[in-house]
């Protein structure tokens, strides 16, 4: 083969693999959009996709409390990653944050870090850092609301920012099985659970 003809060939096969994901993820995106339709008649709430190459999102009320469903694209070192993220509205005014230790690598600049996301609250919970800007508010909270029995339930989400006024919780998408309406329903039953306990803690008494 002459140069030419290795480089078309090339350039052939880059344009077949990038057709191929391009409907691969317009696919998903419709299976996707197919679960949320079907999550919206089991909940009060709505679909939004402006396009078909736009991850859609959902909205919807959860007794009182506002619920959003939705995808972003986070940056991690050099890597692009999709994540699938549940934001439940809360009254809980101080902030915890929870990543779990097998997903993050140690913090390059810790001081920088800890302005943003807070102090590293020691010894809480096994497997899971726990940052607050009030750290011992957090451990208050965390202990007296038994954060800690809603961990196992809430397993697959990398991190969990608790507070303040929401509770959001994400982790790296793995498919439209993320999507299926029964496993949504469970996950935001503990979020709605967790969510009066921690407010709990601050009801007068």
């Amino acid at each position: 083969m002459t140069l030419t003809q290795i480089t078309f060939f090339f350039l052939l096969i880059i344009s077949v693999i990038g057709i191929s994901m391009v409907v691969h993820s317009w696919i998903d995106k419709r299976r996707i959009k197919k679960n949320f339709l079907r999550l919206a008649t089991e909940l009060k709430g709505y679909v939004v996709q402006e396009n078909r190459l736009i991850y859609p999102y959902f909205t919807g009320d959860i007794d009182g409390r506002r619920f959003d469903l939705f995808f972003k694209v986070v940056k991690v070192g050099r890597q692009h990653i999709l994540y699938y993220i549940y934001s439940l509205k809360s009254d809980v005014p101080c902030d915890l944050l929870l990543l779990k230790s097998e997903y993050f690598k140690p913090i390059k600049d810790e001081a920088a870090f800890s302005g943003n996301a807070g102090q590293i609250v020691q010894e809480i919970a096994p497997n899971y850092q726990l940052r607050s800007l009030q750290p011992e508010a957090a451990r208050e909270i965390f202990e007296k609301a038994g954060i800690k029995e809603f961990l196992s339930p809430l397993d697959e989400f990398s991190s969990l920012q608790l507070g303040p006024d929401a509770l959001v919780v994400g982790k790296p998408y793995d498919g439209p099985g993320d999507t299926d309406p029964s496993h949504i329903v469970r996950n935001v039953g503990t979020l709605k659970n967790l969510a009066e306990a921690m407010e709990r803690c601050f009801a007068p008494a």
